[in-house]
């Protein structure tokens, strides 16, 4: 009975933690068919299940985003999902409580409909690197090397940059 209890302690301490992280994670990929809310419980379900099998051979960071970008990649592949969500709000609602002028949150709106039109591993890369993660860590995320991370970040921000200036 103990261990349930220190279990779903550190369950709930994890996702007080990481609730920003994880929020980042599912509303890069949310999407009317895959919401924001559905992906955030399924990877808040991923957590728990795999809590026991976490070694700590990994920061706990980059096996919460390891998790969370796994889970909204297998989800929309399950489900054959890839377009763009509304679910801007309830991600900024989980992840900052202060009030966004109308500026910036047009800002966020354009930034999320260029990252929608990105690839999965792309997604993945960009939110990442958004977050200020070292390219050691997307590395370790992705699998991939960390000259590669660089080279797909390079070409990820000119192809976001083509895309924002094609918008103005």
């Amino acid at each position: 009975m103990k261990h349930n209890i220190d279990r779903q302690q550190q369950f709930l301490e994890l996702l007080d933690s990481y609730k920003d992280l994880i929020a980042k994670v599912c509303y890069v990929y949310s999407s009317p068919a895959a919401s924001f809310d559905d992906l955030y419980q399924e990877v808040a379900a991923n957590i728990w299940t795999g809590l026991d099998r976490f070694r700590g051979e990994a920061k706990i960071s980059t096996w919460i985003y390891r998790t969370a970008i796994n889970t909204c990649i297998t989800w929309h592949r399950r489900n054959r999902y890839a377009s763009a969500s509304d679910g801007l709000d309830a991600a900024m609602l989980v992840a900052d409580d202060s009030a966004e002028s109308e500026e910036r949150l047009a800002r966020y709106r354009l930034l999320h409909s260029m990252i929608a039109d990105l690839g999965p591993l792309e997604k993945a890369i960009v939110t990442m690197w958004l977050d200020d993660k070292p390219y050691a860590e997307i590395a370790s995320v992705t699998g991939l090397s960390v000259a590669n991370v660089a080279t797909r970040l390079h070409r990820i921000k000119e192809k976001l940059s083509r895309q924002a200036k094609q918008q103005e």
